[in-house]
C-alpha cells in the first residue's frame, strides 16, 4: 500500500541564470519561437539561422518524446557562435519508482561500463550532497552515441540528477545534456548550481 503520510509536490520551479532559456514542449509549440528567440540573440542574419536551427532541433526532438510531465530548458551562453550548449529536462517522478537515495545511487552506477544498441557509457561517477529542499542525488557520464559517419561515434556529457525533498511522494529528477565536452567547465558543480534554484511547494498533509 502507498505510504499515505508522504505529501504531493504540488508545485516546482527553477531560476534560470543568464543563457538559460524556456524551451517549449507543448504540441502548439512551433518554429517560431526559435526563429523569435535567434533574432533576440543574434544580429548576423547568417549565425542566426544557425541558432534558429539548433534551437528547433532541440525543441523537436524533446516535443516528439510525447511527455506532458516534462519541463525543459536550453542553454545558450555564447549566441554568437549559433550554437547551443546544452539542454536538460526535469520532471516529477514518484520516489516508489526511484527508491531511496541510496538505491537511485546504486541504479546511477549500473551505468558503468554498459553497452546499449548504439551507445557505450564511459567514466559514470556519482555524487551526493544535501541542498536546501532536499537530498540529492547525481550522475555523470560520458556516452559514445555510434554514427554513420567518419567519426565513428559522437561524444555526449550527461547529468542525471534527483532530489528528494523530505516527507515528498515524488522526488524532482533532472538530466543535462551536451553534444560538446567544452559546454561545462565541471559538469556535476554547474548543474548542481542549476539544481540547487530548485523551489517546491508540498500540499497537505492527508
Amino acid at each position: 500500500m502507498p505510504d499515505t503520510s508522504l505529501r504531493d509536490i504540488v508545485d516546482f520551479r527553477v531560476g534560470l541564470s543568464e543563457g538559460w532559456y524556456p524551451l517549449p514542449l507543448s504540441s502548439t509549440s512551433s518554429a517560431e519561437w526559435s526563429i523569435e528567440l535567434a533574432a533576440e540573440l543574434v544580429i548576423d542574419p547568417e549565425v542566426r539561422g544557425r541558432l534558429a536551427g539548433e534551437l528547433d532541433f532541440a525543441r523537436t526532438r524533446l516535443s516528439s518524446m510525447n511527455n506532458p510531465r516534462l519541463t525543459a530548458a536550453i542553454w545558450v551562453p555564447y549566441p554568437e557562435t549559433g550554437r547551443a550548449s546544452a539542454a536538460v529536462v526535469f520532471e516529477l517522478t514518484p520516489v516508489a519508482a526511484l527508491g531511496s537515495p541510496e538505491v537511485f545511487e546504486e541504479f546511477l552506477q549500473s551505468y558503468t561500463d554498459r553497452e546499449e544498441s548504439g551507445l557505450n557509457y564511459y567514466s559514470v561517477r556519482t555524487w551526493r550532497s544535501t541542498i536546501a529542499v532536499g537530498e540529492l542525488v547525481g550522475s555523470h557520464n560520458l556516452i559514445a552515441h555510434a554514427t554513420d559517419g567518419p567519426e565513428g561515434a559522437v561524444l555526449e556529457e550527461r547529468a542525471v540528477v534527483a532530489v528528494f525533498p523530505p516527507g515528498a511522494a515524488q522526488a524532482v529528477q533532472f538530466i543535462f545534456s551536451a553534444e560538446s565536452l567544452g559546454a561545462f567547465v565541471n559538469m556535476p558543480r554547474e548543474t548542481q548550481e542549476f539544481v540547487e534554484t530548485l523551489a517546491l511547494t508540498l500540499g497537505a498533509a492527508v
